[in-house]
C-alpha cells in the first residue's frame, strides 16, 4: 500500500469516526414530535426520562469507537500538513500545524469522556427519578455532577473546537489548504466544528420537526469536514509529488 493510499484510508477512517459522533449526538439529543425540550439547569433535559437506556449506552459506545478512528484521521492529516508546509517553504506556517496538533490531541483525549459524561449525567437523572420520583432533586444532583466536570469540559471545548476552528480558517485563507479560488475558500470557512453549528445549525434549529433535529449533529460533522479538507490536501500533495521519499508514522 502506497503512502497516498494509506493516507486516504486513514483520513476516511477519521471521517467515519466523526460520523459516529454525529450518531451519538442524535442518540442523546434528538426528541420526538411534540416531546418536551424543557431543561432543568444547564443540560438536564426532561426528555431523558422518556429515552430508552439503550440510547445512552449506544451513544457512549459511539463516542469511544469514534475517538479511536478520529485519532487515526487527524494524526495522519497532521503528518500531511507538516510535510506540505515544509515543501511550500514558509516556516511561519509551522506554528499553525503545531496548534492543529494541540487541538486534535485534545479531541482524542476528551471526546470519549465528554460523550460519556453527558450520558452519565442523563442516567443519574433518570435513575434517581425512577428510584425516588422527585424530578427536581434528581435534576439537582445530575446538574451538580455536570458542574463538577464543567471546567474540564469547557477546556476541552475551547482547545478542540474553538482552537481547531480558528486554525482551520487561518490555514484555508493562508492557502495552506490548497484551494484554487475564493469561492471554495468561502465554503471551506464553514468546514470546522464551530462555524457549521454556529451558522447552519442555528438556522436548522428554526425549522419544524423533524428538520430541526439536524442541528444536533452539526458540531461533530464539522470535524468530519476538516478531514474532508485533508482529502483535498492529500490529492494536491499526490499531484505535486510531495510525499515521494517521505515517511509518515
Amino acid at each position: 500500500m502506497t503512502q497516498i493510499e494509506k493516507s486516504k484510508k486513514l483520513l476516511i477512517f477519521g471521517i467515519i469516526g466523526c460520523l459516529l459522533y454525529v450518531i451519538g449526538d442524535f442518540l442523546f439529543a434528538a426528541t420526538g414530535k411534540g416531546q418536551t425540550t424543557e431543561t432543568i439547569g444547564l443540560f438536564v433535559k426532561v426528555a431523558y426520562l422518556e429515552m430508552g437506556t439503550w440510547r445512552m449506552v449506544a451513544s457512549i459506545l459511539c463516542g469511544f469507537v469514534g475517538t479511536l478512528l478520529y485519532y487515526m484521521g487527524f494524526h495522519r492529516m497532521y503528518g500531511l500538513l507538516k510535510i506540505h508546509v515544509k515543501h511550500t517553504g514558509d516556516g511561519k506556517n509551522q506554528k499553525w500545524v503545531k496548534i492543529f496538533r494541540v487541538a486534535y490531541i485534545t479531541g482524542t483525549v476528551a471526546w470519549a469522556w465528554v460523550h460519556a459524561m453527558f450520558m452519565t449525567q442523563a442516567l443519574i437523572f433518570k435513575y434517581i427519578w425512577q428510584a425516588f420520583g422527585d424530578m427536581e432533586k434528581a435534576a439537582d444532583i445530575a446538574n451538580r455532577v455536570f458542574y463538577a466536570n464543567g471546567p474540564g469540559m469547557a477546556a476541552a471545548y475551547i482547545l478542540c473546537d474553538l482552537v481547531l476552528t480558528v486554525t482551520m480558517i487561518v490555514m484555508v485563507w493562508k492557502k495552506i489548504i490548497p484551494l484554487k479560488s475564493t469561492g471554495p475558500r468561502i465554503l471551506a470557512t464553514f468546514c470546522n466544528p464551530m462555524m457549521l453549528p454556529g451558522v447552519i445549525g442555528n438556522l436548522l434549529a428554526l425549522l419544524p420537526w423533524p428538520l430541526n433535529q439536524l442541528d444536533h449533529g452539526t458540531e461533530s460533522f464539522g470535524h468530519a469536514l476538516v478531514l474532508m479538507l485533508g482529502l483535498i490536501l492529500l490529492k494536491e500533495m499526490a499531484r505535486t509529488g510531495e510525499l515521494e521519499g517521505e515517511i509518515l508514522e
